[in-house]
C-alpha cells in the first residue's frame, strides 16, 4: 500500500576531490532551500556544486578546521581523506596577512587583507602568489594610476553633490565594505572580479551569487587553488 505524505530520503553526498576544476563555495549549505523543501546542511567545508536527482547539491572537497578567536587559524583537509592536510592558514601580524603552507610547510602564498583606507577603491582581500603579480580586485572606477584614481574619486563626489545626501552616504560605505555587502535588506552583492595586477584583461578569480549561495570561480590556470580556498574561507569566517 502506497503512503502519502512521505518524505523521500536524502540522497548521500558523497565528498570529492579538492583539486577540480569549477566553481566551489565556503560554509554548510548542502541544498539550498526552495519554495518545496527546506536547506539542508553539513559541516563547513569547501563544497562543490553536483547535479543529483535533479536538483543541485554541494559535495564536499575540503573541510575546513578553525582555531584561535580574536584572530583564528584555519587548517583544510582532503574530504575524500579527513585525515590528510591539505594547507594550512595561518596569521601573520595580528591577522592582517595570512601565510598559506601545504601540508609539508613549504609556502604556496599570502592572503591579505586591505587596509581599511583602501577598501574605499579594493575589496577586502587579496593575493600574493609566487612569481605572478598581484592579485586584487579594484571596484571598475578605481582603474589606472594613483593621480587617475584620485581625480576620477573627485569628480564622482562632485556629480553625487546635488543628490540625497543619504543616498550618497550609503553609497560610500558600500564601497567600504568587504564585497560591498550589507546585513539586512534586499541588497544583491554586486560579483567581484580579481585580476593579476596591471593585467586589465588577466581575470584569475571571480565571485557572485548563485541560488543565494556565494561562489568561487578560480579563471588562470596558474592560480594555485588552494590560495583560492584560503581567500574564500577568510571572506566567508
Amino acid at each position: 500500500m502506497a503512503v502519502f505524505g512521505r518524505k523521500k530520503d536524502e540522497p548521500v553526498i558523497e565528498p570529492v576531490r579538492w583539486d577540480l576544476t569549477g566553481s566551489f563555495v565556503v560554509g554548510e549549505v548542502v541544498r539550498p532551500a526552495t519554495f518545496r523543501r527546506k536547506a539542508l546542511t553539513g559541516e563547513r567545508a569547501v563544497r562543490v556544486p553536483v547535479m543529483l536527482d535533479g536538483g543541485r547539491y554541494y559535495a564536499p572537497s575540503v573541510l575546513v578546521s578553525r582555531t584561535g578567536e580574536e584572530t583564528p587559524s584555519y587548517r583544510l583537509y582532503e574530504a575524500l581523506e579527513p585525515g590528510t592536510l591539505l594547507c594550512a592558514v595561518s596569521p601573520v601580524k595580528g591577522g592582517a596577512r595570512y601565510g598559506v603552507t601545504d601540508a609539508e610547510g613549504r609556502e604556496l602564498g599570502v592572503v591579505h587583507r586591505t587596509p581599511a583606507a583602501k577598501r574605499a577603491i579594493q575589496h577586502g582581500w587579496w593575493i600574493q602568489q609566487s612569481g605572478h603579480p598581484d592579485i586584487v580586485a579594484r571596484y571598475n572606477w578605481a582603474k589606472g594610476s594613483a593621480k587617475e584614481i584620485a581625480t576620477r574619486g573627485k569628480e564622482k563626489a562632485i556629480r553625487g553633490a546635488g543628490e540625497l545626501v543619504g543616498s550618497v552616504v550609503d553609497s560610500v560605505l558600500s564601497l567600504g565594505a568587504e564585497g560591498g555587502d550589507q546585513a539586512g535588506g534586499s541588497y544583491t552583492p554586486k560579483p567581484v572580479t580579481w585580476r593579476a595586477e596591471g593585467e586589465e584583461e588577466d581575470v584569475v578569480l571571480t565571485s557572485g551569487q548563485a541560488e543565494g549561495v556565494r561562489t568561487y570561480l578560480p579563471r588562470a590556470s596558474w592560480l594555485d587553488r588552494r590560495l583560492a580556498f584560503a581567500l574564500a574561507v577568510l571572506r566567508e569566517a
